[in-house]
């Protein structure tokens, strides 16, 4: 995915996430940690994507 997707797609989790949130009304509910994990996945590989594009540039 392209730095601008990942942002976009990681914006929607985080909506879902917020929604889940209120409808459970727990941040400790199974599916609240699952999806959070999944952000963190996201936010994982738009740093590496940022890891390299600075590296790249750098050569």
């Amino acid at each position: 995915m392209k730095d601008t997707e990942l942002k976009l797609h990681m914006e929607r989790m985080q909506d879902r996430l917020y929604r889940l949130v209120e409808q459970t009304g727990s941040f400790v509910n199974p599916q609240v940690i699952q999806l959070s994990q999944e952000i963190d996945d996201v936010i994982i590989a738009m740093q590496r994507l940022m890891m390299k594009q600075s590296e790249d540039k750098s050569v």
